[in-house]
């Protein structure tokens, strides 16, 4: 069953079944607070997952086009629905996530999307706070490099500022159809870039109302899916800890920094 709402478009990589395990519990909280689900999944995707999404009532695109990043794939998608005036864009494991912990919220950023024609989802500096060490430190050198080199986006911000610097990280945005009409064609970022490109986009793009929305929802969400590796380490904390002290996790995150910088590095001056 859905709700009301806007429509959800969602990534999501379950080739373990691990996200496929929550859904028992979690899709039915999540499917209320949108008009319509959509989720995109390539085809290693566990099967029995894809299944379970089907009878939960989502709607299930496998393409063998989709790569590691299917977020262009999404964007162009969505821009071929027109009868989508607005649609929330994220992964599915943090839309669950935020429908079980946060649900009130999650309302309140849908009507902040469905009343803007592009709204970036960010992170309060709590919701920051969750992450593991390697994914914190990079995606803030991040957030304060896009900042520095291209003014950020600091104008959009709604509520009260809580000290962090806008974060362009979270993977989550709202577009009205008139935004993915005008950014569709345009976008080039193929890599971890489009973090920078969109909001970018947006904000060179005259007429559009945006927004930058940061929110408690978009905390930690992986450790829902590995409740048994955090038992057996002895805990969050512990299993945080662990993944800090393995420098094959700072290097992966370390590579997402570069393909950032290299991407400001040469977009045209702004």
């Amino acid at each position: 069953m859905v709700g009301g709402g806007i429509p959800l478009l969602a990534a999501i990589y379950d080739p373990e079944g691990r996200i496929g395990a929550l859904l028992p519990v979690e899709l039915p909280l999540l499917m209320p607070h949108f008009s319509t689900v959509t989720v995109v999944c390539r085809p290693d995707t566990l099967p029995a997952t894809v299944a379970m999404l089907r009878t939960g009532g989502v709607h299930v695109v496998v393409d063998d086009a989709l790569t590691i990043n299917p977020r262009p794939y999404m964007l162009r998608y969505a821009a071929a629905r027109p009868d989508w005036h607005h649609v929330h864009m994220g992964d599915f494991d943090s839309a669950l996530h935020w429908a079980r912990y946060h649900p009130d919220e999650l309302d309140r950023a849908n009507a902040t999307i469905a009343a803007h024609d592009f709204v970036l989802l960010g992170r309060t500096a709590r919701a920051i706070g969750t992450l593991p060490d390697a994914q914190r430190e990079t995606e803030h050198v991040i957030n304060a490099m896009f900042a520095s080199t291209t003014g950020g986006v600091e104008a959009w911000r709604i509520g009260e500022p809580d000290g962090a610097i806008a974060d362009i990280c979270a993977g989550a945005w709202g577009f009205s159809h008139a935004a993915l009409r005008a950014l569709a064609p345009r976008i080039a970022a193929t890599d971890i870039a489009f973090h920078a490109e969109w909001p970018l986009l947006a904000r060179d793009t005259a007429g559009l109302h945006c927004a930058y929305l940061p929110t408690d929802g978009m905390e930690y969400e992986t450790a829902d899916r590995y409740t048994d590796a955090i038992a057996a380490a002895g805990g969050a904390e512990a299993w945080h800890a662990a993944q800090s002290t393995d420098a094959r996790q700072w290097q992966f995150r370390l590579r997402y920094v570069s393909e950032v910088a290299e991407w400001l590095a040469n977009c045209p001056p702004r």
